[in-house]
């Protein structure tokens, strides 16, 4: 075989165990950074008791939540945290050994702010229809220290006590929904899921002197209210914040009640301070949180 075939020859299989080589390496580049990602996102991610995925986050300086991986508890997380003026308010206002009730249909994370304001010698109960975020909740407040002082319940919360449906439309998330008793008819292009219902006056016939309760749900609070009003009374320096949506609440029935027997009405400003209102004045705004503070 001519010198000059046999340079070539060998030169060509030279570049062809080049060119394997480096489509080798390539390969092993791609496998270790998908492996190394893998890893980060599998520490992240880890399970609560029921086997469901959440991964951690920092709040409020330095209080962890364990996060349900879900788009609704995300954006959950944003608007109880940032910039918003209930978690200024309370900044402001709570105080150590203060009993506060938390009524609310999203993910809960101000129940761990009002657990660090409140200290050991305080006491916050929370109440959410789901158990997923109640789950979460209770995982969060023992990964802080806070649960002796966090008591979460995963109850709707009406007037009385009876096994209900939460509707919600079909491609929302279940806790958007509005309570209905079990043999509610679901409408065409919703779904339901299965939750228990009380009223605040039977969960805690014994609680007293209650500071703040907070009503954070999708429908008009009216039975919320005339479930709690046994304890609404004995609890003289009580102040209820309620999330105010026009399109729900305008006509509400609640409002009337609490300013019956001797609660003031005001806005909750967007740097946790309250303006002076009345019913006339807040029918005028979309979307606000009203508090309702003892004269």
């Amino acid at each position: 075989m001519p010198k000059e075939f046999k340079f070539l020859a060998g030169a060509r299989l030279k570049n062809k165990y080049l060119r394997f080589a480096f489509v080798i390496v390539i390969i092993l580049t791609i496998s270790s950074v998908f492996i190394s990602l893998f890893k980060r996102y599998k520490i992240n991610l880890k399970q609560n008791e029921n086997g469901i995925n959440f991964s951690d986050e920092i709040v409020f300086d330095d209080i962890k939540v364990h996060i349900n991986n879900d788009s609704f508890s995300h954006d959950s997380l944003k608007e109880e945290t940032h910039h918003n003026e209930v978690a200024e308010y309370l900044k402001k206002n709570l105080k150590k050994g203060d009993t506060v009730i938390n009524i609310a249909h999203n993910a809960g994370i101000q129940t761990l702010l009002i657990a660090k304001i409140i200290q050991q010698s305080g006491r916050v109960y929370f109440y959410n229809p789901s158990k997923k975020y109640i789950d979460s909740i209770k995982s969060s407040a023992r990964a802080n220290g806070f649960e002796n002082r966090v008591f979460a319940h995963a109850f709707g919360i009406s007037d009385h006590s009876f096994n209900g449906l939460l509707v919600h439309k079909n491609n929302f998330p279940d806790i958007t929904g509005k309570i209905e008793p079990d043999d509610y008819k679901i409408p065409l292009g919703y779904s339901a899921m299965t939750i228990k219902v009380s009223s605040i006056d039977e969960q805690l016939p014994n609680l007293q002197n209650v500071n703040l309760m907070i009503i954070n749900v999708n429908e008009d609070c009216s039975n919320i209210i005339n479930g709690a009003i046994n304890l609404i009374k004995k609890s003289g320096e009580l102040s209820i914040i309620v999330n105010y949506n026009r399109a729900i609440l305008a006509n509400s029935s609640a409002f009337h009640t609490l300013l019956n027997i001797g609660f003031s009405l005001h806005v909750v400003q967007t740097d946790g301070s309250l303006k002076s209102s009345d019913i006339n004045e807040i029918k005028k705004l979309n979307k606000c949180f009203l508090l309702f503070k003892r004269n």
